[in-house]
């Protein structure tokens, strides 16, 4: 039977099971991960219900779900409505995310006021802001208020003692990382204005915060090697969207905690495959120091020079990065502006038998499983 899980944080949490067919075997039950850790931590600003998901319309369900969520403060009630095996929590959103201090319309007590997160919903929808019931007093980024930030660590670790049983809490530690391979494999290094030291430093605080005070939880440590995020990740570049190896690493250590009998095997278990993905991870991207992402595409035509009516083979090959290879075929007449795909439906190799007196063109697209992409273009003459 599924086990249930409950997710409170951010996308590391859901794409550690998303990133795998079936959710990994796990069924989410309740999954929250537009709130911050300002938002969570502050009081109602009214017991009115102060919005609904009808005023969020360009947004999509999950997202008008949680800013409404998020605004009425009513995510610690929602994660708890139904039983769940573990609730999974990181602290990426909890820390990053833009933070809005607001005080009901006509309000002039400047004690009356709250936090609330700046979600995508609200992003999407700029005008709710505008007909909200309160008054935004000012924006800004978490990480800007240092004292703040870490004073609502300490009281966010009490909230999640008093909201949730500690056996069934899977802390998953997360970092942010300082280069990312680009759309083309080539490894860069994020922006010095991203503040990746000070970062780091807040959310190793806190996650020691978090783990002090739950020692019952289960934890899942940041593997000991260089994480490198990806450009081409489902949400696109950012310093906590992950090489698709860290999800694995993270979904199987879930598993472990799900399967052990006990403690002790379970932290035995736990160390053992994170130093399996420590190997895995330096083996493959032990070349990455000199920018280079290590995937090739070792594709090749069977000839150079054909007959009409003989086919030539495509043979299909790619070494390093992530397994799991896909292939993309096109071809077109040498000179002409536009490729066309070939139907490719898996394989090694296929065979395509040219109609013309010409010289024809192919580009073979190899991608791997963080869909980075390389290309190898032929030619060959019929004759």
């Amino acid at each position: 039977m599924k086990k249930n899980i409950n997710i409170l944080g951010s996308c590391v949490s859901r794409d550690t099971f998303g990133m795998s067919e079936n959710d990994g075997g796990f069924h989410i039950e309740k999954c929250v991960t537009n709130s911050g850790i300002f938002s969570l931590c502050s009081p109602k600003l009214s017991d009115e219900i102060l919005c609904s998901e009808d005023d969020f319309p360009n947004s999509g369900h999950y997202y008008q779900r949680c800013a409404v969520l998020d605004i009425n403060k009513n995510v610690f009630d929602y994660v708890n409505e139904s039983e769940f095996d573990y609730i999974v929590i990181d602290f990426v959103n909890l820390m990053s995310k833009q933070v809005l201090q607001v005080r009901m319309k006509n309000d002039t007590d400047e004690e009356n006021f709250t936090y609330i997160t700046r979600t995508q919903a609200i992003n999407e929808n700029p005008e709710f802001l505008e007909n909200a019931p309160f008054d935004v007093i000012k924006s800004f980024n978490a990480y800007d208020d240092e004292f703040t930030m870490m004073a609502f660590v300490y009281q966010y670790a009490e909230m999640i003692q008093q909201h949730f049983d500690q056996n069934k809490i899977i802390i998953l530690e997360t970092k942010p990382m300082e280069r990312y391979i680009d759309n083309e494999g080539n490894i860069k290094l994020f922006s010095a204005s991203n503040n990746i030291a000070k970062k780091t430093r807040y959310i190793s605080e806190a996650y020691e915060v978090l783990e002090n005070s739950l020692p019952k939880a289960h934890v899942i440590k940041f593997p000991n090697v260089e994480v490198l995020c990806n450009a081409n990740h489902k949400w696109e570049v950012h310093l906590f969207h992950y090489i698709s190896e860290y999800y694995s690493y993270a979904l199987d250590c879930v598993r472990a905690v799900a399967g052990s009998a006990d403690r002790e095997s379970e932290k035995i278990l736990l160390r053992r495959i994170k130093s399996l993905y420590e190997q895995l991870i330096r083996e493959r991207y032990s070349c990455t120091a000199d920018g280079v992402y290590p995937l090739v595409n070792k594709s090749f035509i069977s000839s150079k020079s054909v007959r009409l009516g003989e086919p030539v083979t495509i043979c299909l090959n790619a070494e390093g990065g992530t397994g799991k290879y896909s292939y993309e075929i096109f071809i077109r007449k040498k000179l002409e502006r536009n490729w066309q795909p070939l139907d490719f439906e898996g394989g090694s190799s296929m065979t395509y038998e040219p109609m013309h007196f010409a010289v024809y063109e192919i580009c073979v697209k190899a991608s791997d499983e963080n869909n980075v992409v390389k290309k190898e273009y032929f030619e060959f003459v019929v004759h």
